[in-house]
């Protein structure tokens, strides 16, 4: 399961680690120009002319070399040298100064005001995915951040939290090692206070325990009576009928994905009860798709433009795939516990439907346990083969399947193809070496729909690549404690 750990270190630095190992934040008071890291992001202004504070501490203490590039480009590009919501990046430590960052990276953070907060977190937001973007292109993994904007330019410190937040999970990719190094005490408590809100929210929604998902309970616990024609198949309660006469006027009425989020939550609440009610309910809710169609086409071919590389998944893919395989290239996804869901969300171009809204990871996810659950003794008979790495089914979908970031397993594997009517190629590292009985049974196969909708060509085959978030280490000669914990789609060069 992918949670959030939080680790308060001392009354300065907290912690939060997300729990497969992807990443980790640090919160910390303390003094941003002293950080030893791969890079620090300096707020400076549009000239990149340091006009005091942080910016003209960062550059005091980076010296002269540094210094003269920057001026060097603001000299060039006289005052556009770095515009709002953009970033430049520098090389700071040489011989004659080690112990700095080996990296500044210049951003200009917005000024803000409440009649332009809309515009002034597009524009944070920017710095954040500007700074990430260099970040990854010279194969960074760690980088501190200040509050940025939230001194001279107002920018509330709650508010720019939670848009550091967002936009980590969007744009970190392959920086493992994420800072916030905060000079005010006030600003400190309050990144510590909006991070732990979120990585409750994290934690709660990935909880097992029937107690943590009781908390979380949006609709009521099916009733011993049973479900009829005046009942809402969303919500269960007894409303006038709209849509389809399966969802009541208010259900028929929410976006797509909150309809979707209320839809896996009507199983998590199945499952507090047995694996045979989460079967009923799917059959209750699965007409439900009627009314939200998909028409899937994934993404094959690797564009730099568009995509981002994930750099440890290509380690993976050079050093232990197969040569086949070995002219793709691995596609960043961000791993939050839902990656091989986010996988292809982000290769149908943000989970292309016929209605403009976009499908969600939860939604695949709804989609993937309903098929699952009602016909699982199909994908059991089909995959008999695989018996000897199965979990057992009724358990891991009332468990863990209905979880909303929780790690996926081989069953999620099987039933995707169905549900999105493609075939998936499943890539495995032999990491382990040529005998290890996941590269055996996963490496090089096919899994395709149980009935699909016509033929599938080329055009309709995802590459999915087994990973890890980090580099294997040196297990000297015993290598078979390799497992993955991170899924990347494979994309084609040519």
């Amino acid at each position: 399961m992918s949670g959030i750990t939080i680790e308060k270190v001392n009354e300065t630095t907290t912690i939060f680690k997300i729990t497969n190992g992807s990443l980790n934040v640090t919160v910390k008071q303390g003094n941003l120009e002293a950080e030893l890291c791969d890079a620090i992001v300096n707020p400076t202004n549009e000239k990149m002319d340091p006009d005091g504070g942080l910016d003209s501490l960062i550059h005091d203490v980076m010296g002269k070399f540094f210094a003269d590039q920057v001026a060097a480009v603001s000299e060039e590009m006289e005052g556009n040298a770095c515009p709002v919501g953009q970033s430049r990046i520098f090389v700071a430590r040489t011989r004659t100064n080690p112990k700095v960052a080996r990296f500044v990276i210049n951003t200009v953070g917005p000024a803000y005001t409440p009649e332009n907060a809309e515009q002034a977190a597009f524009y944070l937001q920017s710095c954040y995915s500007t700074s990430f973007a260099l970040a990854n292109a010279y194969a960074l993994t760690s980088i501190a951040y200040p509050a940025i904007s939230c001194g001279a330019f107002h920018y509330p410190p709650a508010e720019a939290a939670q848009v550091g937040i967002e936009s980590i999970r969007q744009y970190a990719f392959n920086v493992k090692d994420v800072r916030f190094i905060l000079y005010e005490p006030k600003n400190y408590q309050i990144f510590v206070k909006e991070w732990t809100k979120y990585a409750q929210k994290v934690n709660e929604t990935s909880a097992v325990s029937a107690n943590t998902r009781g908390r979380l309970r949006m609709i009521p616990k099916p009733s011993s009576e049973s479900l009829n024609s005046v009942r809402c198949s969303l919500c269960n309660e007894k409303k006038a009928l709209a849509t389809g006469k399966i969802l009541c006027v208010d259900c028929s009425q929410l976006a797509r994905s909150t309809l979707f989020d209320n839809f896996l939550q009507r199983l998590r609440t199945a499952s507090e009860v047995s694996f045979q009610e989460i079967q009923k309910v799917c059959r209750v809710l699965q007409p439900i798709f009627n009314y939200y169609p998909i028409a899937y086409t994934p993404a094959r071919k690797y564009d730099h433009s568009i995509h981002k590389r994930d750099a440890v998944a290509e380690h993976y893919v050079q050093s232990y795939c197969d040569h086949q395989f070995r002219i793709t290239m691995p596609m960043a996804v961000v791993g939050d516990g839902n990656c091989f869901y986010n996988t292809f969300v982000k290769l149908g171009g943000a989970g292309t439907t016929i209605e403009t809204s976009a499908m969600t990871p939860v939604e695949l996810r709804a989609r993937n346990v309903v098929e699952l659950a009602l016909r699982m003794n199909e994908y059991k008979s089909n995959y008999q083969s695989l018996a000897s790495i199965f979990d057992d089914c009724e358990k891991y979908v009332q468990y863990e399947m209905v979880l909303d970031t929780n790690y996926a397993a081989i069953w999620d594997l099987l039933s995707i193809p169905t549900v999105l009517n493609i075939n998936v190629i499943s890539v495995y590292p032999r990491v382990n070496g040529p005998d290890d009985t996941y590269y055996q049974l996963l490496n090089n196969k096919k899994f395709k729909p149980l009935i699909s909708s016509g033929t599938i060509g080329e055009d309709r085959e995802v590459k999915l690549l087994f990973s890890h978030c980090n580099k294997p280490i040196n297990f000297g000669v015993k290598k078979e404690n390799w497992t993955p914990n991170h899924f990347v789609p494979l994309l084609s060069l040519r």
